[in-house]
């Protein structure tokens, strides 16, 4: 565990997909624990939400892989295992989410015809509660798409470009020649990549 720890705070390659493969458990169990509190009921979550069961695994995943750059098994005194450590930074991240949907969801008191001419535009395009609609949809924005674009490889790029416009999962595998998982995990990296880039 610590070779592959150390792998993903090197930023080696494969090691953080290895690693949420180890933690798949841990960061379902939080997503199925907190999504109806979402208003997330089933797999693909409400028709009126702005998340769904991707979103949350993917903040899941962000916060696993903050967990794993900051865990530092060598500090002296540290007693928790990374297992422990990695629960806590899930659970408290997907709360620290869950309160800012429901600052949001405060906000949104459009009434019912606007409200379902916003449905019919995000139907098929990057959903509100996903961290990539914020560099796609703000008003000047074109410079940070283009700093964002560069920080990515060609295979994250590719997927990024099919992904903004609106496509799932399956169909970017379809369109790529890839299997469904390889693009997950593209997605994965993309959108912790972000992440980091909208907190500078």
């Amino acid at each position: 565990m610590r070779e592959l720890l150390a792998g993903v705070q090197r930023k080696e390659e494969g090691a953080f997909e290895r690693l949420a493969e180890k933690y798949t458990s841990l960061t379902e169990s939080a997503v199925h624990r907190f999504a109806p509190s979402f208003g997330i009921s089933g797999e693909a979550g409400l028709s009126d939400n702005v998340y769904d069961m991707d979103d949350l695994r993917q903040h899941a995943a962000m916060a696993l892989y903050r967990a794993a750059e900051a865990y530092r098994a060598d500090e002296e005194g540290k007693k928790v295992s990374f297992g422990l450590y990695a629960k806590v930074c899930v659970r408290n991240a997907m709360i620290s989410e869950l309160r800012r949907y429901r600052r949001e969801a405060k906000k949104r008191t459009l009434p019912a015809k606007a409200d379902e001419s916003r449905k019919r535009r995000m139907k098929g395009c990057i959903a509100a509660g996903d961290p990539l609609y914020r560099i796609v949809s703000e008003e000047g924005m074109r410079d940070t798409l283009a700093v964002f674009r560069a920080a990515l490889s060609g295979y994250e790029k590719e997927v990024f470009e099919y992904y903004i416009v609106g496509k799932s999962v399956t169909e970017i595998a379809e369109r790529l020649g890839k299997d469904e998982k390889s693009v997950s995990n593209a997605l994965y990296r993309m959108k912790v990549k972000i992440r980091g880039l909208l907190k500078k």
